[in-house]
């Protein structure tokens, strides 16, 4: 099976000496973690307009994170507002010198993955970049499964049919058109991160609307025959919106 990158890390800075640390660093821990599905781009971003171009390439077919160092641009909110208009699940970490701008960006910034202290670079920056690889998985469009901290396969979300707790324990079952895979996940946790066409049909159940191909009662049915039941509290929710799912490829 071909891999591709499916999160592009994009760094912003007009400071070279500054852009050839964060460089390094995301290079350094990427490879650390072994993870297949992250790349730091090779390129310096020093205005707005590259930046913005790049974003829009690359959000079109991935996750985008962008580091922003504060101490290049004096607008660096209106371009991190931009961005998050621009690329819809972008995520911003911001580069400062001290900590004057972190209550602002933390009110103002929905997508603020970090805040890092340029003092303490490699420590906070190496927080940031742990956090995303551990949850890299609702990205692009697809559910990664991890194996040894490193990511293994990402499932597209179109080939879900749905994901099941696994009892007595903290792990997720994923069923999907080639098969089973276990990912560690709440259930409750997880739907938050999917899109539209996944909802809950059970306290324990996440079905994909799309993957719905019969509804009897309250048991929806699957292409590869399996069936799920759908309770009583999320049955007006679900089984109208299993109508709406065709629409959602």
């Amino acid at each position: 099976m071909k891999r591709r990158i499916t999160m592009e890390v994009l760094i912003c800075s007009a400071r070279k000496p500054l852009w050839k640390r964060l460089f390094a660093l995301t290079d350094k821990l990427l490879c650390r973690k072994k993870n297949r599905y992250m790349s730091v781009n090779t390129n310096l971003f020093a205005n707005r307009p590259a930046l913005l171009k790049a974003v829009r390439k690359y959000g079109t077919s991935g996750s985008v994170i962008v580091i922003i160092d504060v101490g290049s641009f004096g607008d660096w909110q209106s371009i991190a507002e931009e961005l998050e208009k621009a690329v819809k699940g972008i995520k911003i970490c911001l580069v400062s010198e001290s900590d004057c701008e972190a209550v602002e960006a933390i009110n103002s910034l929905s997508s603020l993955c970090g805040y890092v202290r340029d003092e303490k670079l490699p420590e906070m920056y190496a927080e940031v970049i742990d956090r995303l690889c551990r949850k890299l998985r609702t990205i692009c469009g697809g559910i990664a499964v991890t194996r040894y901290s490193s990511v293994e396969k990402i499932i597209p979300y179109c080939d879900i049919y749905y994901i099941e707790t696994i009892k007595q324990t903290h792990m997720c079952s994923i069923v999907h058109k080639n098969g089973r895979d276990e990912i560690r996940a709440e259930i409750s946790k997880l739907i938050g991160e999917l899109d539209v066409r996944f909802r809950l049909a059970r306290a324990s159940t996440i079905v994909n609307l799309s993957a719905v191909r019969a509804v009897k009662n309250s048991e929806m049915f699957f292409p590869d025959g399996s069936s799920r039941f759908c309770t009583e509290k999320y049955l007006p929710e679900v089984i109208p919106a299993v109508t709406r799912a065709e629409a959602i490829l």
